[in-house]
């Protein structure tokens, strides 16, 4: 069975927080197929970084590290990449500030671990 996956995470930076806005973590014998992740942040300066990633329990594995010089207020990143069950998406705001809107958006096919197994053959 396969399904479309379509969420938000919102949170207010507070001072003291890490900057941190995750996904829910994938169920077991699940996987996502992302197909669009928008980390978001409408308050961003320019130059401030915001990176995406994966978070497993192994650590983190990073798919787009961005600062940019003009002031944007996301970034696209994660396209075309599989979160195995256990796992969550991330999007980091190192420069957040008190009371900032920090965001992470994604889109996806969730399916069954074994559906994902037999399409690999």
């Amino acid at each position: 069975m396969k399904q479309i996956y379509m969420r938000s995470w919102s949170v207010t930076f507070l001072t003291g927080d890490s900057g941190y806005v995750f996904t829910e973590k994938i169920r077991p014998g699940e996987v996502l197929f992302v197909l669009s992740c928008f980390a978001y942040a409408p308050t961003r300066k320019a130059s401030d970084d915001i990176i995406v990633g994966i978070r497993n329990g192994s650590g983190d594995f990073i798919l787009a590290a961005e600062a940019p010089l003009e002031v944007q207020y996301g970034m696209q990143a994660g396209v075309g990449v599989y979160v195995g069950e256990g796992d969550q998406v991330f999007a980091y705001f190192p420069d957040a500030d008190n009371g900032d809107a920090i965001a992470i958006h994604i889109m996806g096919v969730l399916m069954e671990l074994k559906d994902f197994q037999k399409e690999l053959g």
